[in-house]
């Protein structure tokens, strides 16, 4: 009896001792793995970096659906007909569009405003009461255009879809 013990317990130490190496954790050994997750997370930044804004403009008409949410994260409302969206995104582009936005005063926070698309590459913006703000454009707008466009979305809220469909 005494020897099965013994021979367990030799066992566990065994068994202990091989699964520590006593090895400091080297970082350099990794790198490889680092450098191909850096690489692959840039080129998915340049994927969706538009040089002008007629290939936001191009990009946006692609999307499958539009969601507007307020600061809490709630859904104000999502377009998801072709027709609306596209709609939503020719006059977005009929309102004045820089790179830039010089001014000391901020506007009063809508919400994110996201599209989404087929291949999963989504584009995600924010929509102020003085702009919406789409990968690196502004849209300037009112504040009452900004009303309009939430009572848009509100009123074309998508219906959520079916489970099986």
């Amino acid at each position: 009896m005494k020897k099965y013990r013994m021979l367990i317990l030799i066992m566990m130490i065994l068994s202990l001792i091989g699964c520590s190496t006593h090895q400091p954790k080297d970082p350099d050994a990794y790198g490889d793995l680092i450098d191909n997750d850096e690489d692959i997370y840039y080129r998915a930044i340049e994927a969706n970096h538009f040089t002008e804004s007629q290939q936001l403009k191009e990009r946006l008409l692609e999307s499958v659906a539009i969601e507007l949410k307020d600061v809490e994260n709630h859904t104000i409302g999502m377009l998801r007909e072709e027709e609306k969206i596209a709609s939503f995104v020719e006059n977005l582009f009929t309102y004045k569009v820089e790179e830039d936005y010089a001014s000391n005063k901020q506007g009063q926070v809508v919400g994110p405003i996201n599209f989404y698309f087929g291949d999963n590459e989504d584009i995600f913006g924010l929509m102020n009461n003085e702009y919406i703000y789409i990968e690196g454009y502004y849209f300037f707008i009112t504040n009452t255009k900004s009303q309009e466009l939430q009572t848009f979305f509100k009123t074309n809220t998508a219906p959520a879809p079916v489970a099986g469909e």
